[in-house]
């Protein structure tokens, strides 16, 4: 990575990790970026999509959780940054703007275009025999590396890579992790089912960055429900993560 492309890459990871409430300093003379939490620091990333940390700066569970979070952006973000510099442009039809092509296939293409507010993500169709575009849909800038995972979902179900049928929602997979975290507290399973399920909900947390705060707007809402019922008629004993 050249020098032009760290800066592109630290200044897309400054936008993805404010958007996420974390607070980036100027990049040090060693040319890590520092990276805040709370006004104290969290760690440090590096070119390479990858984090410096140290324990003591990720001490309780509060500041881990961001730091697991700080990482799956910053693995994302170079991700997809290492894809828009080696891209070749897309061409189209009435196509004006620099647009990167990132993915083609079954005349459906998977598109990032630079912007001073971060990269958006478009997916179209290729239509008259593939000089022309139709039915763009676009994600971004603003929504951090939520852009990027939500275009990559549109890309596969519209192109036929993954039928859409296969695939949770953020909202679906929230209520199966927070269903599993019920099963695993309260009630007595086989060790066989506590591995799975225990694999499960790991996965979705790396599946999820923004995992934590949709478990609280999920227990949120349903306390709201809850209170607006008759104490003895609800029935609802509420376990929290």
């Amino acid at each position: 990575m050249n020098a032009e492309e760290k800066n592109r890459y630290f200044q897309e990871l400054t936008l993805n990790l404010q958007h996420e409430g974390f607070a980036v300093k100027p990049e040090t003379e060693e040319g890590l970026l520092p990276i805040e939490l709370d006004g104290q620091r969290l760690c440090l990333a590096l070119d390479t999509g990858s984090v410096r940390y140290w324990r003591e700066d990720t001490a309780d569970d509060h500041r881990s959780a961001a730091l697991d979070k700080a990482i799956s952006i910053t693995k994302t973000t170079a991700g997809y940054m290492r894809q828009m510099e080696t891209a070749p442009q897309l061409t189209a039809s009435g196509l004006t703007g620099d647009y990167r092509l990132l993915a083609d296939f079954n005349d459906v293409v998977l598109a990032g275009h630079p912007t001073r507010y971060g990269v958006q993500f478009a997916t179209w169709e290729r239509v008259r025999e593939r000089t022309g575009l139709n039915a763009g849909n676009f994600y971004g800038p603003p929504g951090g590396v939520d852009s990027y995972t939500a275009a990559k979902r549109d890309f596969a179900t519209r192109s036929g890579l993954i039928p859409h049928v296969v695939l949770f929602t953020p909202e679906q997979l929230t209520e199966v992790y927070r269903s599993i975290h019920e099963t695993l507290e309260n009630f007595s399973i086989t060790s066989e089912r506590q591995e799975h399920l225990s694999s499960a909900a790991e996965q979705i947390e790396r599946t999820i960055p923004d995992l934590e705060d949709r478990v609280d707007i999920s227990l949120q809402k349903e306390e709201e429900f809850c209170d607006s019922l008759d104490p003895e008629q609800s029935g609802y004993t509420f376990f929290i993560e």
